[in-house]
């Protein structure tokens, strides 16, 4: 198992690596964008499985359980970057508990939360807030997450990884999560499942593939249609779009 210093750094790195700093929260879903062999998926599976990651020479394919809350989904899609750009392994299937995986899960964890929390970052945050108030108690942990785009649980792992909480402490903050959050005026959306309607997408590498096999006149657009509906994407198919474009 990797020490936290060799994952803050391994996480540092891939944020560099795709144009990011190491002080600001980050849009984990936006980045994959840059990655150009990379397919996302985003799939409901259940209560057990938070993704997975497949690749061989050319290619990577993540899938996300999108039945997971938003907050946790970018945890698991930092998680699957560890598996795609630090472990050998070809197929990684990962479970939803943080706490008591193997070793490989842990490391793929710790980097997730390094990823999305930079130190350095986390650190100031804390202090800031226990300058304001004294402690760090439910609502410095509320801003916390709201802050870096993570889980209540994902949050407190590492609040208990680096000694700022105890255990004690953090068994008091895992109820009533969201009735809290809209009680100091958040939105919730961190804390619940994507809409329905954006449960099961593709995105990345898949679909331009497809766009670019049309265009080079290698399939018919039967097929590219065939290809997307596969991928979920009839948005595409269809210009499915309530109320039309905005320009602003």
């Amino acid at each position: 198992m990797k020490d936290k210093y060799e994952l803050a750094k391994a996480a540092g790195e891939l944020r560099e690596h795709l144009g990011e700093d190491d002080r600001s929260p980050i849009d984990v879903f936006r980045l994959i964008h840059s990655i150009e062999e990379l397919t996302l998926v985003l799939y409901p599976m259940g209560e057990h499985i938070s993704g997975m990651c497949l690749k061989n020479l050319n290619d990577v394919l993540i899938a996300v359980n999108s039945s997971m809350t938003y907050g946790r989904q970018r945890f698991s899609l930092a998680h699957e970057l560890y598996h795609y750009f630090y472990e050998d392994m070809a197929t990684v299937i990962c479970t939803q508990d943080i706490g008591t995986a193997n070793e490989i899960e842990r490391d793929a964890n710790g980097f997730a939360s390094f990823f999305l929390a930079p130190p350095s970052a986390l650190a100031k945050k804390i202090r800031e807030i226990k300058s304001a108030q004294k402690a760090l108690d439910l609502i410095g942990v509320i801003k916390l997450e709201q802050f870096f785009g993570m889980s209540r649980q994902a949050m407190l792992f590492r609040l208990l990884e680096e000694g700022v909480l105890s255990q004690q402490e953090a068994d008091t903050m895992r109820t009533q999560i969201i009735y809290h959050a809209l009680a100091l005026g958040y939105d919730d959306t961190l804390y619940r499942p994507l809409p329905e309607e954006k449960a099961r997408m593709t995105y990345g590498s898949y679909i331009k593939r497809a766009e670019e096999l049309l265009r080079r006149g290698l399939i018919s657009n039967g097929k590219f249609e065939e290809l997307l509906l596969e991928a979920f994407r009839a948005d595409i198919v269809y210009g499915l779009d309530e109320g039309g474009e905005l320009i602003d």
